[in-house]
């Protein structure tokens, strides 16, 4: 059993984005994805994969092959990971995102990253 706080991993990006992982394991990844004000993910896909995106603060407009959902605190997405996943802070202050990835796919996508 681990316990995990989300504000542990809210962080004020540097520069555009900043991801926090929280759990790594060989079926899942979860982590805390910061967005800046303004700023995007760019777009990209996850193979295999299944991503769930949940809004813990800000808004979001999230682009899935080219269609258009906005996303508040508290909502929830599940995305293909075939699909292609572009996320846009639409709000006035960091967005962040709880995301999990299953399975892993990539050991690139397991890491800290500031972008």
């Amino acid at each position: 059993m681990n316990k995990f706080i989300f504000n542990d991993y809210y962080h004020v990006p540097q520069e555009k984005i900043a991801k926090r992982m929280l759990y790594k394991s060989d079926n899942v990844i979860a982590f805390v994805l910061n967005i800046a004000k303004g700023e995007i993910l760019p777009g990209h896909t996850h193979m295999e994969s299944t991503l769930l995106l949940q809004v813990m603060e800000g808004d979001a407009k999230v682009v899935t092959d080219g269609n258009e959902t906005l996303l508040q605190v508290g909502e929830l997405m599940q995305v293909d990971g075939q699909e292609s996943l572009q996320v846009i802070n639409i709000g006035s202050d960091v967005l962040r995102l709880f995301v999990t990835i299953s399975p892993m796919g990539s050991e690139a996508f397991a890491t800290d990253a500031n972008v």
